[in-house]
């Protein structure tokens, strides 16, 4: 349902581990996505509270510690939450940028 919406691109900057030095090694993957910018108070995985700029709906499997990459501007996922469709299954997820 939600796939219709997607009409917009980001890139997602996906961490996938790290190199010698410590650092986050990511991919980078061109995904649909509908962003919507929205300041909200949001609690980040370490329950603190911060201020969230944009929400952004996509069927990727974004986490927290991501980037997203959108109108020339890199943003920090702070945020995941998951939707469930009408059949039990994960629909989309909402990211708080």
């Amino acid at each position: 349902m939600i796939k219709g919406y997607l009409n917009q691109t980001a890139t997602w900057h996906r961490v996938v581990g790290q190199n010698m030095y410590g650092e986050p090694e990511t991919e980078n993957k061109e995904i649909r996505v509908r962003w919507e910018g929205r300041r909200r108070l949001v609690r980040d995985n370490e329950g603190r509270e911060v201020v969230s700029e944009a929400r952004v709906f996509c069927t990727e499997a974004v986490k927290p510690g991501d980037e997203l990459e959108f109108d020339g501007r890199s943003w920090p996922v702070i945020a995941v939450s998951t939707v469930p469709g009408l059949d039990g299954k994960e629909s989309h997820r909402e990211c708080a940028v």
